[in-house]
Parts: structure tokens; sequence; C-alpha cells
């Protein structure tokens, strides 16, 4: 029987995992251990546990991220990565994300010649201010086995030279959590929570804390927001350090003043779901969601240059309006009068059965 260790930190890797663990137990060959960030991310609305959702009840092991720097918690999480690793004596570690957890886990698996699969390879925005870009390219230089979700991320490891038999095209596997939790998200009461209807509102998402720590932004944000609200309800889904940043500045009754608009806490991942589902549009600062809209169909504004996904750009609902305030208003339009989602199709293996094709591809690799 072989020994797997999957590794994720925040919700974005553990989306990319989880659905693999189910697929793997179900599998007569393989022992599964699941290492994860510390604390373990939950909905902060609703307290909602992921590998709990996906049945995961066994322990899960800890690569906590202590520090207050980036270097100080990537450290921290190779350390702890390194007694699991020695104590357990897995075959092979398996990757998601793009967080300092994934990062420290592929830096201590490389150092204690641990074979390395990582799940969203070669993807690309090719902005190197951004930790996300620093962290994939590093994690695909040590990889041996490297999963793709999209052509793109083919492209771009064959043009950087890495060998197309090391490379697997399998899909995104995000698709595989939505397809797994929406069943509970078409039961959750969130929008009735918050009292908008289906199709008749605008969901705002404001991750980066960073972007938003100027006046001058957020002025422009809430001219956004107010011209969104003059017709539609708005929901604005923020991150907890973007609260903090609204508050510093003093903006947050500048938002929550506007009729017909709520400012909350991001809520779990059930409950974004339904709320994507039931948007009329998204507008996010992130790559947040930008997946999941894409096989929902539902149109979503990046307030972006760039993505790494550009699927979703090329035939999914995804539109790249970046930061010019004009250009966002104009997408808004666009959005609302049909055009962006007329043309939307959901990229190729984005169909919930990732998890099989990687559980394939591993069989196929153990016995050779």
């Amino acid at each position: 029987m072989k020994k797997i260790l999957l590794v994720a930190g925040e919700r974005h890797g553990l989306l990319k995992v989880l659905p693999l663990h189910k697929a793997l137990h179900e599998h007569d060959g393989y022992e599964v251990l699941f290492a994860a960030g510390s604390p373990l991310p939950r909905g902060e609305r609703s307290g909602e546990n992921l590998p709990e959702l996906f049945g995961i009840s066994e322990t899960i092991f800890s690569v906590g991220t202590g520090g207050i720097s980036p270097v100080g918690r990537t450290a921290s999480a190779m350390t702890a990565f390194e007694k699991l690793v020695v104590d357990e004596r897995p075959e092979i570690a398996v990757i998601g994300g793009d967080d300092d957890v994934a990062l420290a886990a592929a830096l201590a698996a490389v150092k204690l010649s641990l074979p390395i699969a990582y799940i969203g390879a070669g993807m690309r925005d090719y902005n190197r201010s951004s930790p996300g870009e620093i962290n994939r390219k590093l994690i695909d230089t040590v990889a041996d086995i490297l999963f793709v979700s999209e052509h793109s991320g083919e492209y771009n490891l064959i043009n950087e030279g890495y060998d197309e038999d090391r490379i697997f095209f399998v899909g995104e596997m995000t698709i595989d959590s939505l397809a797994g939790l929406i069943g509970r998200a078409n039961s959750s009461s969130v929008t009735g929570d918050f009292g908008v209807e289906a199709k008749k509102y605008a969901l705002v998402l404001l991750d980066r804390a960073a972007a938003l720590d100027d006046i001058d932004v957020l002025k422009k944000m809430e001219r956004v927001v107010r011209a969104i609200a003059e017709k539609h309800p708005v929901l604005i889904l923020a991150d907890p350090y973007v609260g903090t940043v609204l508050r510093e500045h003093e903006m947050e009754p500048a938002f929550t003043s506007l009729p017909g608009v709520q400012v909350i806490q991001f809520p779990g991942y059930v409950e974004l779901l339904r709320l994507v589902k039931d948007a009329l549009f998204i507008v996010t600062d992130s790559l947040t969601a930008q997946a999941e809209s894409t096989v929902m169909k539902v149109p979503c504004l990046t307030m972006l240059d760039d993505t790494s996904s550009p699927a979703t750009i090329e035939i999914g609902t995804n539109v790249l309006v970046g930061d010019r305030e004009e250009d966002i208003l104009q997408g808004i339009g666009d959005a609302v009068e049909g055009k962006i989602k007329h043309r939307a199709k959901i990229p190729e293996k984005w169909d919930g059965a990732v998890s099989q094709r990687i559980v394939d591809v591993l069989d196929r690799l153990f016995r050779e």
C-alpha cells in the first residue's frame, strides 16, 4: 500500500486537494495522510470546516506557519513538515495551492528527497510582485509530477523547458470541490439571510487589503459600489484585513450607509458558492471565484490586469477590467446586458472528474 501525503494551506489550496483525498480513500492501494496550515482555515461567518465537509475525520497534521514575516512563516512550516515526513515516511507529497504552506512543503520535500506532485502547475500571471506567482514557479521547479488545470499551464511549462513526460493535463481541481459541495450550497439559506433575490444583486469580493490601503483607491471603490447600488442591491464580501483597512481610513460608513449595500465578512465556501451562483454579476479584486463563476456562467469582472487562469477569460465569464474606474463601470454595463454570459463556455476537463484522473496517473506511475 502506497502512503501519500496531501498538503495544503489556505482555502485556495484546500480546494485543490480535498476531493483527491476522497478519491484516494476509495482506492484500495493508498494510505492517505493530510497536512494543513494552522490554524485550519474556517468560514469567517459560518465556522465551516472544509475538511469535515469532505468527510475527513482522521487526524490532520499541522504544518503551522509561525512567525510574523513570510520568511518566518515559511521556515516554521518547513520545520514542521520535515518532522512529519521523517516520522510518517510517505512515498510522495501531493501539494495544492501557492501559499507559504505549499512552498514550505515543496522545499522541505525536495531537501528530504521525497517525490513531489503539484496540482495547479504551470499557471502564470507574470506578475513578479505577486507572492503566489513566485511560489508557483518555485514549486514547479522542484516538482517531479506536474498536474495542470488548463492548456496554458502545459504551454508555459513546455516553453520553460520542462520535460513533457512529467506534465499531465487533468483539469481544474477546484471544480471537483464545486461539484462535491454544490448540493449543500443549493440548500443554503444565505441569500435569504441577507434579504437578496437570485439574479437581482451584485456580489463584490474584496480580498486584497494591501491594494486597498489607499484612500484614493477606497474612494474609487465607493463610487463604483454607489453606481451599482443605484440599480441593484450589493453584497460586499470583505476579508477581515480589508475590514481593518476600511476602519483605519474611516471609510466603512461610506459603504454601509449606501442604500441597498451590505458589507459582510467572507462566508464559508458553501455559502460563497450559493452567493456566486445566484449573483447577477461579480466584481472581484482577486482570483477568488474566477473558476467557479466560469462553470456557473456568472459574469465575473476582475479588477486586475492579469490572471493565472487565462481560460476563464478566453472562453469563460471572467473579464479583466483593470483598476480604471471607467473600465470597471463599462464591464458592469456589459455584464448586466448579457454580453459576457452569452459567449461563455466551460473549459476542457473542468468537469468534476479531475480527482479520478490524478488517481489514474498515480496508479500508472507507481506501476512503472
